[in-house]
């Protein structure tokens, strides 16, 4: 290219790397992260690399700052094995920071767009076409979204992208951090002095941080989210699980609160499996579709009738958005004696039933064995939590001072990992902000959400490796609000190292002084406490109820499993568990079954 009398010009070079998928099922005019997302996730399973190498080349840096385009030519090649390997761009176009013309379904602020003509290994003429997208919303996503390029590739050369029959590829390429700073050291202006060169070097980085700052500038002050009806899967679905009958049964408790329980049946058993879920959770917990979920393994396991109740710490019911006093008292006095005298109604009194119980859910459960509100249960798998709540120094400094404050001071009546993604001017936007501030560990605000509800880790709730990408992005579907008095009553109960009742008056009065010492009275059926070895919620709280049973009564059928390398959700909701955990569980029902 010939240089200009009295211009600069500038280039740098830029490499992404990513993958893509043609499957067509997936290959859709569809605008919105979750779909590139998805595609993203299928190329890489299958291994569908694609890449480019580009030199951007801006020929009089003046006229490129100032032309509303903002066109500049791009250079290199891409390379991508599906389509032939290595292969040369013939023509291609860079756009920086031009009003919103791709992503109709984001909250875009400006794009940077990228065309490039090219040929495959048989000659037929190609276009990779991408973009990235700055979004009006949290300042700190800046790095992804500059760094994001939402890719598509088309059958021809072309300048209109909207004839789907000519998508043949979609997917996701980043930059990753060796390469922009490899990239930070390619810049090069041409003509002029040095000067002059340096001017135009920084008059275009200016240009760059001024666009940023239009678009995240007021976001630091004023949080937006665009996304809060995002939803990957369905809510509530069952998708999840195959080839079985599934039913809803729903249930009034004696309080006045209504109740559901699941059940997912392929044939009449003689052993059945109950499900109780943790606070905010649900029976979407056990039933996740984005890999092989604890019901379907259940029932490819000859546990071919499972039930799951979701009590009143569901994340399905929307009482629990609205200021209430209810405890973990009233889900053992209430839920679960009509859940399992519901469930033993509908199985007759010759099946035997199983229990798998998390967090507190556990507690719950626990609770009512240990006061004899339910019996005849053949055995029990008890996660997390149960008879001996114990959370870290930090959990119980904020458990000492959150809820009073949230409540009385900040004047907010529930808590809910769902508040970064409400629309309008939310109060309690400063939850999120301030977790984010300190939380560097992954871009999802509702992990730190949760983090911040129930603990105090880098994450609280799981180790990242253990979740798959999707349901990362589901946490705000898979967790709920919740009224900040049943903390009072885990503060309670983790400062008496002990599940004790939250008041001993009135309707609560006839409850055992403590649940834990009151099951020397009843009889306790075989027990497996078990827990994630990094356990940061309620870390050695089952071991330690192990040891407190064995002290009552050293002849309690219990027994105590810890999982390396596992946490406290993804125990259950972990990529990995029907390899890492739930063989275990099968163990323990098989060694318990009836005859």
């Amino acid at each position: 290219m010939l240089q200009k009398v009295n211009t600069i010009s500038l280039q740098f070079t830029e490499t992404m790397h990513g993958h893509f998928t043609d499957n067509r099922d997936l290959l859709k005019i569809d605008n919105t992260k979750l779909s590139f997302q998805k595609c993203k996730m299928d190329g890489e399973s299958l291994q569908q690399d694609l890449k480019f190498y580009l030199t951007i080349y801006m020929e009089d840096i003046d006229k490129f700052c100032n032309d509303p385009k903002l066109t500049a030519d791009a250079t290199g090649y891409v390379d991508c094995p599906a389509l032939g390997g290595r292969l040369e761009v013939e023509k291609g176009i860079f756009n920086l920071f031009v009003r919103p013309t791709s992503s109709a379904e984001f909250n875009a602020a400006k794009e940077m767009h990228y065309t490039l003509f090219f040929k495959d290994q048989n000659g037929n003429p190609k276009t990779f076409y991408g973009y990235k997208v700055v979004e009006r919303h949290d300042y700190d996503d800046a790095w992804e979204e500059t760094t994001t390029l939402f890719t598509t590739l088309w059958d021809g050369h072309l300048e209109e992208f909207s004839d789907v029959s000519k998508l043949i590829g979609k997917g996701i390429l980043r930059l990753n951090i060796s390469d922009f700073a490899k990239q930070m050291g390619t810049f090069k202006a041409n003509g002029g002095n040095f000067v002059q060169r340096s001017v135009a070097t920084l008059k275009f980085l200016g240009i760059f941080a001024e666009n940023l700052w239009e678009a995240y500038a007021p976001s630091f002050f004023f949080t937006d989210s665009s996304h809060w009806d995002e939803h990957l899967f369905p809510l509530e679905t069952t998708e999840g699980v195959k080839d079985c009958d599934k039913s809803s049964i729903r249930i009034h408790t004696d309080d006045g609160l209504a109740l559901s329980i699941e059940r997912f049946k392929r044939s009449d058993s003689k052993d059945v499996v109950v499900l109780l879920h943790g606070l905010t959770t649900s029976t979407d917990m056990f039933i996740m579709p984005e890999h092989y979920n604890l019901v379907q393994y259940l029932l490819d396991n000859k546990y071919e009738d499972v039930f799951s109740i979701d009590w009143r710490g569901s994340n399905r019911h929307n009482y629990n958005l609205i200021p209430n006093r209810y405890s973990v008292d009233d889900c053992i006095m209430y839920d679960v004696p009509k859940a399992f005298q519901t469930i033993r109604e509908q199985v007759g009194p010759d099946v035997n039933i199983h229990v798998i119980c998390h967090c507190v859910g556990s507690i719950s459960f626990m609770g009512a064995l240990g006061a004899g509100l339910v019996d005849d249960i053949k055995s029990v798998i008890s996660n997390s939590v149960s008879y001996t709540p114990k959370v870290r120094k930090m959990t119980k400094l904020k458990l000492a001072v959150a809820p009073f404050a949230l409540e009385y001071i900040f004047r907010y009546p529930y808590i809910s990992p769902k508040i970064p993604y409400m629309p309008g001017a939310v109060f309690g936007r400063w939850m999120p902000l301030m977790e984010r501030l300190i939380r560097k560990e992954c871009d999802e605000p509702a992990c730190h959400m949760l983090s911040f509800m129930w603990g105090w880790g880098f994450p609280a709730c799981y180790l990242h490796e253990n979740i798959h990408p999707i349901t990362h992005r589901r946490l705000a579907d898979l967790f709920g609000g919740v009224t900040v008095n049943y903390f009072r009553h885990i503060r309670k109960c983790a400062f008496k190292n002990e599940t004790v009742p939250f008041k001993k008056e009135g309707k609560y009065s006839n409850l055992p002084a403590s649940y834990l010492q009151n099951t020397k009275n009843v009889d306790l059926p075989p027990i497996m406490f078990i827990s994630g070895e990094q356990n940061l919620i309620f870390p050695e709280s089952n071991l330690m109820s192990h040891k407190r049973i064995l002290e009552i009564n050293p002849d309690a059928p219990v027994e105590y499993k810890e999982y390396p390398n596992y946490g406290h959700q993804d125990v259950f909701m972990g990529k990995n568990c029907d390899k890492d955990i739930f063989p275990s569980f099968i163990d323990f029902l098989n060694k318990n079954k009836g005859q």
